[in-house]
């Protein structure tokens, strides 16, 4: 199970922008550009996060898994 799935992807996405805002408030260069690296992984957790919620949503109004068979 990857990280994305711990959290909803509106969790992921206020974590990036608190490791943007980090990264405005830094005076070194190499630190503020590793923090806006970090903001950009939390990003892509939060689309990961956001396909994970939508599959599962629409799994759920169609009754099931997308791949289970009727017994």
């Amino acid at each position: 199970m990857g990280a994305e799935r711990m959290h909803p992807p509106r969790y992921w996405r206020m974590r990036a922008e608190e490791f943007r805002t980090k990264a405005d408030n830094c005076e070194y260069r190499e630190t503020r550009d590793v923090l806006r690296r970090v903001a950009q992984n939390y990003d892509e957790l939060a689309r990961r996060a956001a396909r994970i919620y939508t599959v599962e949503s629409l799994d759920e109004l169609r009754g099931g898994p997308a791949n289970s068979k009727p017994v």
